[in-house]
């Protein structure tokens, strides 16, 4: 049976962890063929392991905010990467570049934002061949996606061997959950919203009930937060999206 988890608060416990804690990190630039340069960070397994997760941030943040997941993947025997979407952290340009994008009048963003978008499945794709060469043949790779990651989580693993799927605070759209039902419902998946977080929330609710395999699970909170901050207000969660991880990352 798939399982449901509804957190009471948010706020369970009263230690906050910090997104930009150091790190083993090692940082890496990804060239595309056009010359972009991704920057990237790769939590090396400090093990053998034939284990990896792409981890792809929100469109409100950066890499940096799977700083702590990263290191735990690692820790555990997992290979992990993170990467800044073109436009976003440090992989900018004078022509991709959100901040800049973001003080643009609104007519121009619109305009701005598809023309960046647009790279970030084959960016994605660089960064997931990066992780799969540190693996054998036989590596067995998951994907987490938070807010507008999901949606790259889900083209990625169209097109790819991936074994377990993560949307974090990811809503998404209905020609999305339908791509998802038709090729990905079998997989193990991972579910995280808030339920104040109207449309993310009840996307997150349409993801659950698709899916097709016993070991996805669904975990809901309480409060309007979206993603990282999660992170912030429940110092435990990292910890069980990496225990979630290393028990579904198998044949």
């Amino acid at each position: 049976m798939k399982a449901f988890i509804k957190i009471i608060s948010a706020a369970l416990f009263t230690t906050s962890i910090s997104l930009t804690a150091s790190t083993q990190a090692n940082e890496l630039t990804l060239t595309t063929d056009k010359g972009f340069e991704l920057k990237a960070s790769y939590y090396q397994s400090n093990k053998t392991s034939d284990r990896g997760v792409l981890l792809l941030h929100q469109c409100n943040y950066n890499r940096t905010m799977y700083n702590d997941i990263g290191q735990q993947l690692s820790d555990k025997g997992i290979h992990a990467l993170s990467l800044d979407f073109r436009g976003f952290g440090e992989s900018i340009n004078d022509e991709f570049n959100v901040e800049k994008i973001n003080t643009l009048p609104r007519e121009e963003q619109r305009a701005a934002w598809p023309k960046m978008s647009k790279y970030w499945p084959s960016d994605v794709q660089l960064a997931y061949d990066h992780l799969k060469n540190k693996m054998s043949g036989k590596g067995i790779i998951g994907v987490v996606g938070a807010s507008c990651g999901g949606s790259q989580a889900i083209t990625l693993a169209e097109k790819n061997p991936v074994n377990v799927i993560g949307f974090f605070s990811s809503g998404q759209r209905k020609e999305n959950i339908a791509r998802y039902e038709k090729t990905l419902a079998d997989k193990p998946t991972l579910i995280i919203a808030s339920e104040k977080d109207t449309g993310t929330y009840e996307s997150a609710q349409k993801l659950f009930t698709a899916s097709t395999n016993k070991s996805s699970k669904f975990i809901a909170y309480k409060g309007t937060a979206h993603g990282y901050p999660l992170l912030d207000s429940d110092t435990q969660l990292a910890s069980y999206m990496v225990s979630w991880l290393d028990s579904h990352l198998a044949e």
